[in-house]
């Protein structure tokens, strides 16, 4: 049995370059749930996605998933737990020069030991939740860029992971595609039992599919959290900076323009 949070981070510091990403960091992540993580570009949250999922290590602080400590772990026992992780990469990262079957099938036959007939039967399962076991012959150049984040989505969850996480899974999808993917996400989530963090920007889509949402903005010492709860809760925040944000308002406390000086000293120095 797994703690009831699946994803636990605690003091979490990481500096790329001696630059100060996230700093002093918690956050708890409970299992079942769609949580989405938002914020302006730069922000560092496909940082801390690279953090939960081990792929990065913290300089302090502790990050715990689904019971263990990823920060003070054996490359064996880290190995067992990514089995149970699915990753979607932006925009998906599929294969080229596999076919749609073959990029599904592939981390099965990585790491289960499955007759071709069992296998074969998986993925074509997988396949049909993301509508498009029709297309398990084509490759990824011949389909859309829609479906290509469809057939990742049934990649990231042939494992049947406990924990599936999403890095900005609608960027440069249509309004039909991104509909169809952020239902998905859902879909899979409760279908599984699983866990989904989301890294992405697109507010209407995920507020409509979120359980939980986690507002992160720039500060000179990393990344901190400015707001988070419900969708619902978001939207009634009394801050400008996260009405800015899901409103996308021009005006507010994130300023369009960076830092400089004034341009009559500009020109002067020029």
């Amino acid at each position: 049995m797994y703690q009831t949070d699946t994803v636990s981070i605690t003091n979490l510091t990481f500096s790329y370059h001696g630059k100060p990403i996230i700093d002093n960091f918690n956050l708890s992540i409970q299992k079942g749930t769609v949580v989405a993580i938002m914020g302006g570009s730069g922000v560092g949250k496909t940082t801390l996605l690279r953090l939960i999922s081990g792929l990065k290590k913290p300089t302090k602080g502790k990050v715990s998933v689904m019971g263990s400590d990823l920060t003070n772990i054996s490359n064996e026992k880290l190995l067992e737990i990514r089995k149970k992780i699915g990753f979607l990469f932006q925009f998906g990262a599929l294969f080229t020069d596999l076919s749609c079957f073959e990029n599904v099938a592939f981390p099965a036959r990585e790491h289960l030991n499955l007759p071709n007939g069992l296998l074969n039967d998986l993925v074509f399962l997988k396949l049909e939740s993301v509508g498009l076991r029709g297309a398990a012959d084509l490759m990824p150049s011949e389909i859309s860029g829609g479906m290509a984040r469809r057939v990742a989505l049934a990649r990231a969850t042939v494992l049947d992971p406990d924990l599936i996480l999403y890095d900005e899974p609608f960027a440069g999808l249509d309004p039909i595609s991104l509909g169809i993917t952020a239902n998905l996400i859902r879909k899979l989530n409760d279908s599984l039992r699983a866990t989904s963090i989301i890294v992405t920007h697109d507010v209407p889509e995920t507020f409509a599919i979120a359980d939980r949402v986690i507002l992160l903005a720039s500060r000179p010492f990393g990344a901190e959290i400015i707001c988070e709860g419900t969708p619902s809760d978001l939207k009634k925040a009394d801050n400008d900076e996260v009405q800015q944000f899901i409103k996308g308002k021009l005006q507010g406390p994130v300023k369009f323009h960076y830092p400089a000086k004034a341009i009559k000293d500009f020109l002067r120095d020029g």
